[in-house]
């Protein structure tokens, strides 16, 4: 079932949006969701992280968005419903390929919600589509907006190794120091190293956020049923065909954009780090840009919703067309 065409906006009245089903994106059909208080704010557009960490089940999340923003999510091809509905089937699972569904689900939200442009957010896994959508189509997109904005794996590697020791000498923990020391000779992309600071990078604000992951899943993995199993079977599909995208990326051989770019980072974001996405924004030549440290990790725009859309609205309103 496509989405509903009964959307009643009109230029003077409020109308709240909630509409969800699937939409013929890329050739195949892709779930998307588009809620607001009022159909009149601007369209955003939220590309999700992972990757293949589909949003679908935590729509709630975005509640406090909504208030501003009509806020258009969608479930990225081999991820959650959308994998649900093709399977092991779905073409195509590359960053290439899920930058044009970006740049086609950004369409068809202007189309649907009657918009010049739409606020381009990527979390994230997200920022790497949402970025080379940006650089491709910046005459749709209001801005660009990047939280837990990754640089290049081997810098977000560092940035939680970094972190991950700090964590491991004030607890004393000498075996996993040692552990964490013999990883370092390691390749970057070697999961055995990165596996090394996996329970130490969490900000504290991201274990709870991630606590809502676990009770989605039954606890864990192992334990997930129905559409959780779908969703965990989706990044398990997903994930070893983008890792190489993943992995290759870097955001420091694309400093030029024809849109305005900001970076809205959680100030204990120790998975994708801060100082490295500070330095990569300072390189970049944009009409606009700015760089906002606000409270939480690496999800800090869910941990800390009213921060993170206090500095979106800021930044990003002068540049939204009616």
């Amino acid at each position: 079932m496509s989405l509903s065409c009964s959307l009643a906006a009109t230029a003077s009245a409020k109308t709240s949006v909630n509409e969800t089903g699937f939409v013929p994106i890329g050739g195949i059909d892709q779930f998307v969701a588009i809620q607001g208080q009022d159909s009149r704010n601007p369209a955003l557009l939220y590309v999700h992280g992972g990757p293949a960490e589909a949003q679908s089940p935590f729509l709630s999340e975005f509640q406090p968005w909504e208030q501003y923003f009509t806020v258009v999510t969608w479930d990225q091809r081999g991820s959650g419903k959308t994998f649900a509905r093709n399977g092991t089937a779905t073409p195509e699972v590359t960053l290439k390929q899920i930058t044009l569904d970006t740049i086609d689900v950004a369409q068809y939200a202007r189309r649907r919600l009657a918009k010049s442009n739409v606020v381009l957010v990527g979390q994230s896994w997200g920022c790497l589509p949402g970025m080379f959508a940006a650089l491709r189509r910046p005459d749709i997109f209001a801005a660009y907006v990047g939280t837990g904005q990754p640089v290049c794996w081997d810098l977000s590697l560092e940035a939680r190794e970094a972190f991950a020791r700090t964590q491991m000498l004030a607890a004393g923990d000498t075996r996993a120091l040692q552990a964490l020391d013999a990883a370092q000779s390691l390749p970057p992309t070697d999961f055995k190293r990165i596996n090394i600071t996996n329970t130490w990078r969490w900000a504290p604000s991201d274990r709870r956020y991630l606590d809502s992951q676990r009770s989605f899943m039954g606890g864990s993995p192992d334990n997930a049923k129905g559409f959780a199993a779908q969703w965990i079977a989706g990044e398990n599909f997903s994930g070893p065909k983008l890792w190489p995208d993943e992995t290759a990326f870097d955001a420091r051989k694309h400093t030029t954009f024809d849109l305005p770019v900001f970076v809205i980072q959680g100030k204990e974001d120790h998975i994708a780090g801060v100082e490295p996405a500070k330095a990569w924004l300072a390189s970049v030549h944009a009409p606009a840009k700015a760089f906002v440290a606000i409270d939480g990790g690496h999800f800090a725009c869910f941990t800390d919703p009213t921060e993170f859309m206090s500095a979106v609205r800021e930044n990003t309103g002068p540049f939204i067309r009616k």
